[in-house]
């Protein structure tokens, strides 16, 4: 009895963990202003831990007692409804983390992948991290933060015009600028990405953090090669450098078109495409999209967007969109083994800390990124992504659909 009461008081405080860390991801994707930001995050912190203290000091005190549920709770109603409540939330983490271990199976669009890990500090003799926290955080065990993953990934569209079949597109996101890791981690990846020869280059938010750093970007973006364009939006902590409209103009010299609250019509290989950008909930305006139209010869027009933010997959459904390019999530920085990762800024939680996600009728893909505020990887390597569009293979049954209707035309012919 002793056991399952200390089980219960065990699980209460792991719910109550689970509640605040809920509370932490979604705080941090309501675009609030940059101040309110981080007091309402130690507030969450300090909840969190305090709670814990409190209770445990309690149960001292009490003798660690038989029964420390009814010890501690019996004679404190508030308390008590906060506990179960807190049982409760853990009960509904496991039940929905259980539901998609068992149910999420990878997206038939995502038809290959393959990567190639790299381990910047064997390549480059140039130190890759400065000041004290990065410096502290390098010697972590297990902290991947300079082990840049280049990964490969085909995926399925349906509809995609046969002149776009592989169509290439080099996929970078949180470049976090910070001066934490040096211009020489950035300038690996520059290298690795220009090895890719991708068609597009598309970059989507979180690029530079500090005013110093922007600096960087002629030497590093400027250096991008694409053979059709390169295209960039903002994101959150891009809003702390003291002048954004500076930065924008320091990156678009560099070659690249600002799709930030706007759309782009763009050729390529003789194809219309559209692309678009949205920064919300940080900048301007969701962008002014037209309805969804075909070519001259019939085919859709192949509809992106880019979204520094996964949250923004309603609002990319409800626009028709074929895929969609995200980051913000940085794959949770922190993957615990088996649970994955906890700490995820998003209102979804952790459910697009990142990969390939097929919502109909979008497809989304969501990186890792290259770096973040704080350099700390466990478990979840920084990435930059080559995607190559494919035409998805029809299912047996729209197959047969189109040899009926092959059939019809042949005898109507006849």
């Amino acid at each position: 009895m002793q056991i399952a009461s200390y089980a219960l008081l065990f699980a209460g405080m792991i719910g109550h963990v689970a509640l605040w860390i809920s509370l932490f991801n979604r705080n941090h994707a309501l675009g609030l202003p940059r101040g309110v930001i981080q007091t309402t995050e130690k507030i969450h912190v300090g909840i969190a831990v305090g709670i814990l203290v409190y209770w445990g000091c309690r149960l001292i005190f009490l003798g660690m007692p038989d029964h420390p549920v009814a010890a501690l709770f019996s004679e404190r109603l508030l308390e008590a409804v906060y506990f179960f409540v807190s049982c409760g939330v853990l009960v509904y983490v496991t039940v929905t983390w259980l539901y998609r271990r068992l149910t999420d199976a990878p997206t038939t669009s995502l038809l290959q992948t393959s990567t190639v890990v790299h381990d910047v500090r064997m390549a480059t003799d140039e130190p890759l991290v400065c000041g004290l926290l990065a410096t502290a955080l390098s010697v972590v065990p297990r902290n991947e933060m300079t082990r840049l993953s280049v990964t490969a990934k085909s995926l399925a569209l349906a509809s995609l015009d046969s002149r776009l079949e592989n169509l290439t597109i080099a996929h970078l996101s949180d470049l976090h600028f910070t001066g934490k890791l040096t211009r020489a981690y950035f300038d690996f990846v520059i290298d690795r990405v220009n090895e890719m020869q991708a068609d597009v280059v598309i970059i989507t938010g979180d690029i530079v953090d500090t005013d110093e750093c922007i600096a960087w970007i002629p030497e590093t973006l400027g250096r991008l090669q694409a053979r059709c364009g390169k295209f960039f939006i903002l994101g959150n902590h891009d809003k702390r450098v003291t002048d954004v409209p500076a930065l924008r103009r320091t990156i678009a010299d560099c070659g690249f078109i600002d799709l930030g609250s706007r759309c782009e019509h763009v050729t390529i290989d003789g194809c219309e495409v559209l692309l678009a950008g949205t920064e919300r909930p940080w900048f301007g305006a969701p962008p002014d999209v037209p309805p969804r139209s075909v070519s001259r010869e019939g085919t859709p027009i192949l509809r992106i967007l880019l979204s520094h933010s996964p949250d923004q997959i309603p609002w990319a459904r409800r626009h028709d969109f074929d895929l969609m390019l995200a980051g913000h999530t940085h794959g949770g920085q922190i993957r615990l083994p088996i649970i994955g990762p906890i700490v995820a800024p998003s209102h979804f939680g952790v459910k697009y800390a990142s990969g390939v996600f097929y919502e109909s009728p979008t497809l989304v893909h969501v990186s890792r990124g290259v770096s973040g505020l704080d350099p700390i990887r466990i478990n979840c390597p920084p990435e930059v992504t080559k995607i190559t569009l494919r035409a998805a293979i029809p299912s047996k049954e729209t197959q047969k659909d189109r040899r009926a209707e092959r059939l019809v035309f042949a005898e109507q012919v006849c």
